[in-house]
């Protein structure tokens, strides 16, 4: 009596913890497959008719180290880059959401620098007006507040999922107050170019497979 007293508690736990721990939903891209660590994807606006694809935006200049600013497309027709990402979670292979991330582009650095994102404080003024505005560039470093984002689904038109990237500094080794995940989404520089950094607005993209995926990972 005792032992089945016993299996049946063990049974209950199992069942509420079972409820209360829910894995979140994995990522998908444009065809309905899984986002995948290390796999290259195009980043999209929704949107049609709000611009292209997410590119970098390189220094002028030879010299080294060369950080580059996030940038989007301004026409539609062009996919911009390929980028990965990489759970900080080091034994996830799927992309999940609200699940701290990396992003890193997958051009070849000349300088051999980092091409992790992260989010940097912009030297000149956009205009907007605000100075000091928080863009996003290369040379982060994984597992760091600065290069901390997540991803996010958003309910923008039916039946197609589109998400939206946040820089979650809290969520990667680093105590502090402030707990909250601030949209990545896109603002204009004082020459007019789409720069990505932090905004109050939401930028819906979707992600595109840059190479054909193998059915396994699906």
């Amino acid at each position: 009596m005792k032992l089945t007293f016993l299996y049946l508690n063990l049974i209950i736990f199992a069942t509420v913890h079972a409820h209360l721990y829910t894995v979140p939903a994995v990522i998908h891209d444009t065809a309905g497959d899984n986002l995948h660590r290390g796999i290259p994807y195009y980043i999209l606006p929704l949107l049609h008719g709000s611009g292209g694809g997410l590119i970098l935006s390189g220094n002028t200049t030879d010299s080294c180290p060369m950080i580059n600013t996030i940038t989007q497309e301004p026409f539609e027709i062009n996919a911009g880059i390929p980028f990965t990402f990489n759970p900080i979670v080091l034994d996830e292979t799927l992309i999940r959401t609200s699940y701290p991330t990396s992003i890193e582009s997958t051009v070849v650095n000349p300088c051999g620098g980092s091409n992790i994102w992260k989010v940097s404080t912009a030297k000149s003024d956009i205009n907007e007006g605000v100075a000091g505005f928080q863009i996003v560039t290369t040379g982060g470093e994984m597992n760091t507040p600065e290069s901390c984002f997540q991803i996010v689904e958003v309910e923008m038109m039916p039946e197609l999922r589109s998400y939206q990237i946040q820089h979650c500094p809290f969520k990667c080794g680093l105590s502090r107050s402030d707990v909250n995940c601030y949209n990545v989404g896109v603002r204009l520089d004082a020459g007019g170019k789409r720069c990505i950094g932090l905004s109050n607005a939401i930028f819906p993209v979707v992600f595109v497979v840059s190479v054909v995926t193998p059915k396994f990972m699906k």
